[in-house]
């Protein structure tokens, strides 16, 4: 019979620190038999904060918050570099005492896999911070080419990697003179204010008030 036997687990399951009680639009389902989610929040290339949301049992509950205590701060890289031992272990009172007592070979499968597919999250992008090269004039006279060219680098760029977070990155579609087609999240209100804010800095970047950014979904 399974029994979460440290203080220590016990303590991390009363408070689940990582878990929310409402799924977010950044949350992606893992796909197996749980209805479980997980948003992963970049700092760079590491892991700012792992948020999770699902019916887990008790025992994948904690040994979740375990593995989330061990990542957060560490290289995107690091998922593939602990393991359910290293896991339980740390949720222990003592090094000889197991702190999970009678999981099953199922339990550490499903576990397994968990950190497995975490391993191949979608990396984050590092992204260099753009200006636009004043020298090559007014936005508005450019040729086709370099405004294609010059857009994709503010897209790309890390001020607007930074705006977009998790989301995903709103991409080019076609340039129109002034007006600027983008693939980019628009579903919620949040997702129109981002593109707004999108939107504004391409003006603030390109000096350019009749710059028209329009959703393309």
């Amino acid at each position: 019979m399974l029994e979460v036997k440290s203080q220590r687990a016990k303590e991390i399951l009363n408070l689940l620190p990582h878990f929310v009680d409402e799924k977010s639009s950044s949350m992606r389902k893992y796909p197996g038999e749980f209805e479980f989610w997980v948003a992963l929040d970049w700092e760079n290339i590491s892991v700012k904060n792992l948020s999770f949301y699902g019916n887990l049992p008790d025992h994948l509950k904690i040994l979740c918050e375990s593995m989330a205590s061990l990542v957060v701060g560490k290289k995107s890289d690091h998922f593939g570099k602990i393991s359910l031992r290293e896991c339980e272990a740390y949720l222990r009172d003592r090094n000889s005492q197991t702190a999970i007592d009678g999981m099953t070979e199922t339990d550490e499968k499903i576990f397994k896999s968990i950190l497995s597919w975490l391993t191949h999250w979608p990396k984050p992008m590092v992204g260099t911070s753009y200006h636009f090269p004043s020298e090559k004039g007014p936005f508005k006279r450019l040729s086709l080419i370099d405004k294609i060219k010059e857009i994709k680098a503010f897209l790309a760029s890390s001020e607007i990697l930074t705006l977009y977070k998790n989301q995903t990155r709103p991409e080019l579609v076609d340039v129109d003179d002034l007006t600027i087609f983008v693939l980019a999240p628009y579903d919620t209100s949040e997702d129109k204010a981002l593109f707004e804010e999108l939107h504004l800095q391409a003006i603030a970047t390109f000096q350019e008030e009749h710059l028209n950014f329009i959703p393309e979904v």
